[in-house]
């Protein structure tokens, strides 16, 4: 056989095996499958990073205050239309604020311990060795 008439012949039962896979109820049933599996993966990674980004927005109003994360989205905001979805997630809403609440209690630093670290040192005393 010439490469050339090899050349044909895969090319022949590439579209053979083609049509075959078209008209197949398994392989049809197969494709569609891949697509429901990648649209829900599609829908898995949009509502992750959604809520990811909920999270950070609560965490810089937890550190800036509300009025620091306002000025910070003022000139966003400023932008957009009033009543648009991106307005309405950058704004605070009461989720968020309260998440940055929880955040704020977290991270807050406890008044009952001590207020400095040299109050913690002499507390414990100073380090002597025995042995």
């Amino acid at each position: 056989m010439t490469p050339q008439q090899l050349i044909d012949f895969d090319a022949r039962r590439e579209a053979v095996l083609r049509e075959h896979m078209k008209t197949s109820p398994k392989f049809r049933a197969l494709r569609r499958d891949r697509r429901v599996a990648f649209a829900a993966s599609v829908v898995r990674y949009g509502v992750a990073v959604g809520i990811m980004l909920f999270l950070l927005k609560a965490f810089v109003i937890s550190q800036s205050g509300p009025d620091g994360y306002l000025a910070t989205v003022q000139p966003l905001l400023s932008q957009l239309p009033a009543g648009s979805l991106l307005a309405q997630s950058v704004a605070i809403d009461p989720y968020s604020a309260m998440l940055a609440d929880a955040f704020t209690e977290l991270t807050a630093p406890d008044t009952q311990s001590a207020q400095n670290a040299l109050d913690g040192f002499s507390r414990v005393g100073p380090a002597t060795s025995e042995f």
